[in-house]
């Protein structure tokens, strides 16, 4: 035990895959180390689960534990050190026979060990395994994985934290010549940790650090006998330990494994291309162009239906009431009041209801935990999990939710992470909104996605410093895919209306709110006084009409407003007049700053609520000056080319 922890080492061969299950078992709170005295690299992390924790080594891939080479050496010595209490053994399911010949190495040194046998999504393509039968077999718990699915890591986890590796009762019959000198030097070996008769075999081996580990007398004796071997078999005892611990194996192979006679469903073969990054990387883009275009157009058309309907149905209808119960004042807030009811529900009905719904779709087809599988280990170069891809998903329809999605996160360090990205670098629908329906407007569609490739420019440079800057925590991933279905329409309404109520009791009264206030202070001129004293940011930095401040603070109450209050400042409210107010270039860093800049008074309260009021006015902070740098580069390209 090591600092009050159970500590396990992972062995395998090469391409076993497992450093790839080490990263899904372990996650990404990863330290790299050398092994003294060597160049041999070897990663460590811990496992939180259950309350439980423990430190888990990846060691170098080996074919065998007998030091012929530094790697072999490596982890010989590190499975001998007394602080590992434990052996996970990584076994390649299309390819037992060579992974069972290291497993009986591991099992001859007496240690407690679990035999992971990875690669199972790919040999049940040919092969009907009995996992139950290897188990007797070898007296060892072995859990069937896929590093690649995350099938089974969920098992592996917990037969780690739990403590159930065991030491085994399977012995390898070797021939009688070699059985026989094994059995007599195990006679005459000082106990050891790895018991008499598997120090015996690794000296009848030769390996070097148990010869020096035995006294003279016993090593001679070893010797001589190797030599006897050599003599009479014309073959080393090395390799005639070998060719039985080989000859066994393919015994238990051909006993527990059969080819199989059952071909791949459609099922089957559609998630084996969803999960392959070769096609599957072509099919996420696919998706999420897909989901873009629906957005924009779909959420344009239902947009201006809802517009021309609610200014049908209500006209003047609440300001000629506030006129009537409070005067002016009264109408300032009524037209408050009726500018925040129309932005919801072109907001809500176009953009944020038309998301979730493709979300629950996405969800109940079985294809988002396929694409959070395929992300995993390209997430892992921001500290974060495949799983970190849906809160940002989420984002693009409304941060709120996004942000409160986070909660599934259970480490503080990625929850942090995530939050931050998802403040700066994932545009909201309202955000898409003026990205698309502004900018590619009164700029251009090429203007838009530039404005797009920034942002994910700008994510994975935050990311990758993040990760590098914050301290590591332990996290894993562990999730089952689930069976590819045809959507319900029931849950995907009812998970619909649950994502969209939060935003109805969040954020809409804060709109409300914080829409009277900027209407009041817009009638009462109370927001002159900040245009001059910030126009070295619009005017001298950005390059944009000094009055767009004011547009940028409304924007922090709701993105979708700015675009009203810099129609109302310019164009007197007139958002179709806007081109001639400003040129192409100014539209595209307004809408790269808007892209980025302080997360609206919503988002900002769940972000509080998550994570605290220091870290939320640090994100509010770094996002204003990390919005103004970009606009200001961005401004200092155009000026030069």
């Amino acid at each position: 035990m090591q600092d009050g922890m159970f500590t396990t080492a992972l062995v395998g061969q090469p391409n076993v895959g497992k450093s790839s299950l080490f990263t899904r078992l372990t996650g990404v709170g990863v330290i790299s180390s050398n092994y003294p005295g060597t160049t041999v690299e070897f990663e460590e992390a811990v496992i939180m689960r259950k309350g439980n924790k423990v430190r888990v080594y990846d060691l170098p891939g080996t074919y065998g534990m007998s030091g012929n080479s530094e790697d072999e050496k490596v982890v010989l010595e590190m499975v001998k050190n007394p602080d590992i209490d434990s052996v996970i053994v990584i076994a390649d399911a299309a390819n037992l026979q060579s992974s069972l010949v290291l497993c009986f190495e591991v099992m001859e040194l007496g240690l407690p060990m679990i035999l992971a046998v990875n690669k199972i999504d790919e040999a049940k393509k040919k092969f009907d395994t009995d996992f139950e039968a290897l188990e007797k077999i070898l007296d060892v718990p072995v859990v069937p994985v896929s590093a690649r699915t995350s099938d089974g890591v969920d098992a592996l986890a917990d037969a780690v934290c739990e403590g159930r590796a065991r030491i085994s009762s399977f012995e390898v019959k070797y021939s009688d010549s070699v059985e026989s000198m094994i059995l007599s030097l195990a006679e005459q070996v000082t106990p050891a940790r790895f018991g008499n008769f598997g120090t015996a075999v690794k000296l009848m081996e030769g390996t070097q650090s148990f010869i020096d580990y035995v006294d003279d007398d016993v090593a001679a004796t070893a010797e001589k006998f190797r030599k006897e071997l050599e003599s009479s078999h014309e073959e080393s005892a090395d390799i005639m330990i070998a060719r039985d611990r080989y000859s066994i194996s393919d015994a238990i192979v051909r006993k527990i494994q059969s080819k199989t006679l059952t071909k791949m469903s459609k099922k089957d073969r559609i998630s084996e291309i969803m999960i392959t990054p070769i096609t599957g990387i072509p099919i996420l883009i696919g998706v999420m162009l897909s989901v873009f275009l629906a957005i924009i157009f779909i959420g344009n058309f239902l947009d201006e239906l809802v517009e021309d309907l609610y200014v049908t149905l209500m006209g003047n209808t609440l300001a000629d009431f506030g006129q009537s119960i409070g005067g002016d004042f009264g109408r300032v807030v009524f037209v408050g009041l009726d500018q925040s009811i129309l932005a919801v529900l072109t907001l809500i009905i176009p953009y944020i209801l038309v998301f979730y719904i493709i979300l629950g779709i996405l969800e109940d087809s079985g294809y988002l935990p396929r694409a959070v599988v395929l992300l995993d280990r390209v997430m892992h170069r921001f500290g974060l999990h495949g799983g970190a891809f849906i809160p940002m998903i989420v984002g693009l329809g409304c941060n709120v939710p996004a942000v409160m999605a986070t909660r599934s996160i259970h480490s503080r360090r990625e929850k942090l992470i995530v939050t931050t990205l998802i403040a700066l670098c994932v545009p909201c629908s309202a955000q898409l909104a003026i990205i698309f329906g502004i900018v590619g407007n009164f700029s251009g569609i090429f203007y838009s996605f530039l404005i797009l490739f920034i942002v994910l420019i700008l994510m994975a440079v935050i990311g990758v410093l993040l990760n590098h800057f914050m301290t590591k925590e332990p996290s894993n991933l562990a999730m089952e895919i689930p069976e590819l279905e045809v959507p319900s329409l029931k849950n995907v309404l009812f998970k619909t209306w649950d994502r969209i109520k939060d935003f109805f009791y969040i954020a809409f009264p804060l709109l409300v709110v914080g829409s009277i206030l900027v209407q009041i202070a817009l009638d009462y001129d109370l927001l002159d006084f900040i245009v001059d004293p910030l126009s070295f940011i619009t005017v001298t930095m950005l390059g944009l009409p000094a009055v767009v401040v004011i547009a940028f603070l409304a924007g922090i109450l709701r993105k979708e407003m700015a675009v009203v209050i810099l129609a109302t400042l310019l164009v007197s409210g007139d958002i179709g007049s806007l081109g001639a107010a400003m040129s192409p270039e100014q539209f595209f860093i307004f809408g790269l700053v808007m892209a980025i800049y302080m997360p609206c008074l919503a988002t900002m309260a769940v972000i509080w609520q998550e994570l605290g009021w220091k870290e939320t006015l640090v994100i509010a902070a770094f996002s204003i000056g990390t919005a103004i740098a970009i606009g200001t580069m961005a401004n200092l390209m155009i000026t030069i080319f």
